[in-house]
């Protein structure tokens, strides 16, 4: 606010709002420019986006000393005249429909600069600028989506927007445990994640290597990685430490990717899991790039991961977590701190996301370094289930380097835990 108060005392509000105004017609305008010559089509560009800016910042002006009905009859006649030259169009002057709703957006930015708005209006013209140069991506990114990826983004959409508000958020069942809101929120989540990393590594990491793909596929499953992985090592000479450093580096990417997830359910069960997850992304990532160097770059790097959002997967989600939930529960009333081990033993290793958020919820009204330690015994057990599946079905060279990091892994992690009890 500092910087505001000093440019209106050095121009004065009304030349502050008019440079603001103009600079962002002339941004909006230098896109659509751009546009209208790749295309050879349309007649909107750099001259009549800043011209309908400042003509938005007048009429608000105006305003002001008038009424504000001449704001919205000024505003009428602005849309009324675009839709008049929409109406007797030429071939020579085609002003599409995302020009037109462009300029009126325009427009209104000029009326938010002279109501003082400033950064609202600066920060609109950005997404509507970023909204109207990526077409080409757009259209790429929907040229390539098939039909059941299709049908996966609406049945998320129904789930997050249409069936997630309706969920009564309320506690019931035994100690309270069982909210429907509260779960309701924990599957959209992950799912969210599962859907954002499948698209990531669809139109990202395919075609960009080992590394990149099983940075992306962590995202998804670290789990998944180590299992196509695995069997590819097998497919030809030369792969097998790509593929071992694929599987490494795709279970590093489990150690941050929890620390967010929990996070989002308890900000404060961070700073107790950031010393040892760090540490713990490092004893992966370092021998694992040591090993990608000497890889083969021919490798496929394909890896199979399904339907984007599986509703009977994300079901399956949501029952794994109320029975871990009610096993971390019954586990610390019944056996104390052990009972807590026991249950993150057993569900890391089906599955660690489950286990970090009822730990997470846990931390809130107990220990958070008990909890963050659960955390860490999960992340170990689940390590022992992928190097179970790299050595029975991976290369005799992957299984042996995936063996040396995670045995450094899985005991660099105990000795962490039973320190710290």
């Amino acid at each position: 606010m500092q910087t505001e108060a000093y440019l209106i005392d050095l121009l004065g509000p009304y030349m502050l709002g008019m440079l603001i105004s103009l600079a962002i017609g002339l941004m909006l305008g230098l896109e659509r420019e751009y546009d209208k010559i790749k295309d050879e089509i349309g007649i909107a560009g750099i001259r009549t986006f800043p011209i309908a800016t400042v003509l938005g910042f007048m009429m608000g002006s105006l305003a002001e000393s008038f009424s504000n009905s001449f704001l919205l009859v000024g505003t009428g006649a602005f849309i009324l005249f675009l839709g008049w030259g929409q109406i007797f169009k030429t071939k020579e002057a085609v002003l599409g429909l995302t020009t037109y709703l462009a300029l009126i957006t325009t427009f209104l930015l000029g009326i938010m600069v002279s109501l003082g708005l400033y950064r609202d209006a600066v920060a609109t013209a950005v997404i509507i600028l970023t909204l109207l140069s990526m077409k080409g991506t757009f259209r790429s990114i929907i040229q390539n989506i098939t039909l059941a990826e299709l049908f996966a983004f609406i049945k998320f959409a129904i789930l997050s927007l249409l069936i997630l508000p309706f969920l009564p958020n309320k506690d019931y069942g035994a100690g309270g445990l069982l909210n429907p809101f509260e779960i309701g929120t924990i599957v959209v989540v992950v799912s969210f994640i599962n859907f954002f990393g499948y698209f990531l590594v669809k139109f990202v990491g395919s075609r960009e290597g080992i590394l990149l793909t099983a940075i992306l596929g962590g995202l998804i499953s670290s789990t998944a990685v180590a299992w196509d992985y695995a069997a590819r090592s097998r497919e030809g000479k030369g792969w097998s430490r790509a593929y071992a450093a694929g599987i490494i580096i795709a279970s590093a990417i489990m150690f941050p990717r929890l620390i967010l997830l929990a996070g989002i359910f308890n900000p404060a069960i961070m700073l107790p899991l950031l010393f040892p997850m760090t540490l713990l992304t490092l004893v992966c990532i370092i021998p694992a790039f040591m090993f990608i160097r000497k890889g083969s770059e021919e490798a496929d790097t394909q890896i199979g991961l399904g339907n984007p959002l599986n509703i009977v997967n994300a079901l399956s989600f949501a029952l794994i977590y109320i029975i871990i939930l009610y096993a971390v529960f019954y586990g610390n009333e019944y056996f104390g701190e052990s009972g807590l081990f026991y249950s993150s033993l057993i569900a890391g290793l089906a599955d660690t996301t489950a286990i970090t958020i009822s730990m997470a919820k846990f931390a809130l009204t107990g220990d958070l370094q008990l909890s963050a330690l659960v955390i860490i015994a999960a992340t170990l057990s689940n390590t022992v289930v992928k190097l179970g599946i790299v050595f029975f079905r991976g290369s005799k060279v992957t299984s042996r380097l995936v063996t040396l990091v995670f045995g450094a892994l899985i005991v660099i992690g105990t000795l962490y835990i039973l320190l710290m009890l």
